[in-house]
């Protein structure tokens, strides 16, 4: 019995509420993105101050940082999770990220595995070189167990 009331409680609430998507649509009229969004944000890496705007005002939580300092740091993104709002590019303080429409990476844009969709588009200082690629190496695998959980659970 208990169960059925908190079900209800629930569905109600979610009624109330509404679609999540309407509020997402209302946020995107209030803040439109840029028009030529249609690729993932590319970063300017001199330009970078590694001061984590860009992570904080990403809506679907795509991008990472790991740092030490402004001079040393990186920061990642997860492709299949990037729904190219424009959000990092408009509220970046030294416009170090752009989102174009560079065709050599529309390609790659649409794989969406979990496994291989993690991309490195800053990293400074120490984090350059064997750093990255331990990190990528780590998110990937990080990645790899999400996908045998979703396996699992699907049977």
């Amino acid at each position: 019995m208990k169960k059925i009331l908190v079900m209800g409680r629930e569905a109600i609430k979610n009624h109330i509420k509404g679609p999540v998507t309407l509020h997402v649509l209302e946020r995107i009229e209030k803040h439109p993105p840029p028009e030529d969004i249609r690729t993932i944000p590319r970063i300017v890496k001199e330009s970078c101050i590694m001061c984590g705007t860009c992570v904080k005002v990403c809506p679907t939580h795509c991008l990472g940082m790991e740092k030490d300092n402004k001079d040393n740091g990186m920061i990642w993104l997860q492709r299949a999770q990037c729904m190219w709002c424009g959000h990092c590019q408009t509220y970046c303080p030294k416009d170090a990220i752009h989102i174009d429409r560079e065709p050599a990476l529309s390609n790659s844009l649409f794989s969406f595995n979990n496994r291989q969709d993690y991309e490195m588009i800053c990293a400074k200082g120490s984090y350059k070189g064997e750093m990255t690629d331990k990190k990528l190496e780590e998110l990937i695998e990080e990645g790899g167990r999400i996908m045998k959980q979703f396996e699992e659970l699907r049977g």
